[in-house]
């Protein structure tokens, strides 16, 4: 039941973004709105396909790849930075070299070293918008904005399926039915989340009100 709702549950962000952002979402909602579809296929296509299903853990390093650049590509839009793109730019290279040198040794189980990698790396990414988000005490901060909410769902989920995904390969078969319920149950936070953001970029342009809170999408330029 459980697997299901968490499939389901990526129906929820795609379909208020339809409903809200699809006219004027910026770029960076753009990127979660199709993160939330290829996911979505993905789940669908190990669900409903038997190939799919022996080989899920081909499909899954495949999908690791997907995930890493759509979010780092959200990270690269987000934060204005130079040396945070330089950052962003370096380890996108450095871990697709590592998905090349990993990805033939690792079709038939769980490639823990590669989602592990990515997990870091976008975890770290979490906290540098935060910390460039907490520059800004001159005015007043809005932490319903669409770009914020969006950070915090990639912060819980990165940072509660870390440690899984780093055991996951010593796991059999049972044990990662067992304990991926957590994967599970962060999905469907997250895409709750999402959600809320989509909700709340319709909110902030029907209230102009918000217009003196932050952009969080517009973070500063540190040069």
């Amino acid at each position: 039941m459980l697997p299901k709702l968490s499939i389901l549950s990526s129906l929820l962000p795609i379909t208020f973004f339809l409903l809200f952002c699809y006219k004027n979402g910026n770029k960076g909602l753009w990127v979660i709105f199709l993160y939330s579809i290829s996911s979505l296929l993905f789940d669908l296509f190990l669900f409903t396909s038997s190939w799919a299903f022996e080989n899920k853990y081909l499909v899954w390093n495949i999908f690791a790849i997907l995930e890493y650049s759509m979010l780092s590509y959200f990270f690269y839009i987000v934060l204005k930075s130079r040396a945070t793109k330089i950052f962003i730019l370096i380890f996108s290279t450095i871990y697709l070299i590592l998905f090349c040198l990993l990805a033939s040794t690792s079709d038939d189980h769980f490639n823990s070293i590669l989602s592990a990698v990515g997990s870091v790396i976008i975890l770290i990414l979490c906290l540098v918008f935060f910390t460039q988000s907490m520059k800004l005490t001159s005015e007043p901060i809005s932490f319903f904005s669409p770009i914020f909410l969006i950070v915090v769902a990639l912060l819980i989920y990165v940072a509660s399926t870390l440690f899984l995904y780093i055991v996951a390969s010593r796991l059999s078969d049972k044990e990662m039915e067992q304990y991926w319920i957590l994967n599970h149950v962060v999905n469907i936070l997250m895409n709750v989340i999402f959600s809320m953001a989509f909700i709340s970029f319709r909110s902030q342009h029907k209230n102009p009100s918000t217009e003196n809170a932050v952009d969080f999408t517009r973070l500063p330029d540190d040069r």
